[in-house]
């Protein structure tokens, strides 16, 4: 399976080497100061922009793939983004409970699973914030659906964009009205030769790995939409901040902070 290049620009690369440089050095977030934890929320949203970005920008590309169970991810995803949104106030309502098993194996892009449902979930709360969110899995014939319904509407552009990237990559579908947006992952019978195993993350996983997409493009990105005044501090400095940046990508690089989730 071929996976897609992209041409990266000098600023582009810039862009990434400085946010990777600022995550490597930064203190834990339980340990930073009030002015230390905005620039870092700061620098996770642009992150989380970065991955969006990339992920547009490789739109129907071949991706590198892996065989597991979409259902156990997607809880892991839900749960960790339910514990951080009720520490703002946002109640998020999930159905069936994570305990329950559901879906069945398919081929999996999990990065990419994860950055859309997180978008999508960041988009539905940031529509009406602290008004409940509606989330519930069904299995179907042939793969799984998640449908998420919001007090308003909720479907942005790029949420739409890529969620259906989402889709194509995992054999699914798409339909959305104003107020709810339902996607679905497919079933293959049996994985391709060579295909690697996918082991999912915990929920725990997820809330330690302050780069995970539960906080970058969920967490830091809700936070700063539910306090716009703080978006415009200059004090609120992030690592990608320059006169001539004007294109998105991802860095690579991982942090563990195992309390953050309880400590903010």
């Amino acid at each position: 399976m071929s996976i897609h290049e992209t041409q990266k620009s000098p600023v582009e690369g810039t862009r990434r080497e400085r946010l990777a440089a600022y995550f490597l050095t930064a203190p834990p977030m339980a340990e930073q100061t009030p002015a230390q934890r905005r620039d870092y929320l700061k620098n996770l949203q642009a992150l989380g922009q970065l991955e969006r970005q990339e992920i547009l920008e490789a739109a129907g590309a071949s991706r590198p793939l892996v065989w597991g169970n979409p259902a156990p991810l997607i809880q892991a995803l839900l749960s960790a983004a339910q514990r951080l949104a009720a520490r703002m106030g946002q109640p998020i309502l999930i159905f069936p409970a994570r305990e329950t098993a559901i879906g069945a194996d398919t081929l999996l892009h999990p990065r990419l699973l994860s950055v859309a449902l997180c978008d999508l979930l960041c988009a539905a709360c940031t529509a009406a914030p602290r008004q409940p969110v509606w989330v519930r899995l069904q299995e179907q014939k042939g793969g799984l659906a998640v449908a998420i319904t919001a007090p308003l509407p909720f479907v942005t552009p790029q949420t739409k964009a890529l969620i259906k990237e989402c889709t194509k990559l995992h054999d699914g579908s798409l339909v959305h009205s104003d107020e709810t947006l339902v996607f679905s992952c497919g079933q293959a019978a049996e994985p391709p030769a060579g295909v690697r195993l996918y082991g999912c993350p915990t929920e725990e996983d997820l809330l330690a790995d302050t780069l995970s997409p539960v906080w970058s493009v969920f967490y830091a990105a809700f936070y700063s939409s539910l306090r716009p005044s703080s978006s415009a501090d200059t004090s609120m400095r992030s690592a990608t901040d320059t006169p001539s940046a004007s294109s998105d990508h991802s860095g690579s690089s991982s942090v563990s902070d195992a309390g953050a989730a309880d400590k903010l």
